[in-house]
């Protein structure tokens, strides 16, 4: 059996510094990643006795203007297994990110999705503390969208 999580706006975390606002737009809670400055979210989860194989992780955006350009974002994973020696209220150990990118819709406002392979998956196991950390790398060459996107939801799945 497949495992699927569906990460909210309201469900984030952010570092002390550099996050997407949080915002209601039309009723909906999004996540405005801005086009100027890389911006971070994240979301804690335990992972799961059945995950296996790869995963992917799909960004669910609309633009606030944009109707031209690409984004590119980084998704990186934090496994962390009881009793690793890794001092939590000190450190990250997040593994390297992985990207992905894509073109922006020719409307403002219409959604589109962007999946990023999560090849660097921080060896993952079931019982781990598990954080996946979102980033608009807006200084990227390849992010020419303009204005901020907004995300409505990322969803975390692998391959099984």
């Amino acid at each position: 059996m497949a495992t699927r999580f569906i990460f909210t706006p309201e469900s984030a975390q952010f570092p002390a510094t550099n996050f997407p606002q949080l915002l209601k737009v039309n009723d909906r809670m999004v996540l405005a990643f801005d086009a100027g400055t890389d911006e971070n979210a994240y979301w804690v989860f335990v992972a799961p006795q059945g995950l296996t194989g790869t995963i992917t992780v799909l960004v669910h955006y609309i633009m606030a203007s944009a109707t031209s350009g690409a984004l590119y974002f980084q998704g990186a994973l934090e496994a962390v297994t009881p009793g690793d020696a890794v001092d939590l209220d000190a450190t990250t150990s997040f593994d390297t990110a992985n990207s992905g990118n894509g073109n922006v819709p020719g409307t403002a406002g219409y959604e589109q999705a962007i999946s990023i392979t999560m090849t660097n998956a921080d060896s993952i196991a079931a019982g781990d503390v598990v954080r996946l950390r979102l980033n608009r790398d807006a200084d990227n060459a390849s992010d020419t969208a303009t204005g901020d996107a907004y995300v409505l939801a990322v969803e975390f799945r692998d391959a099984a």
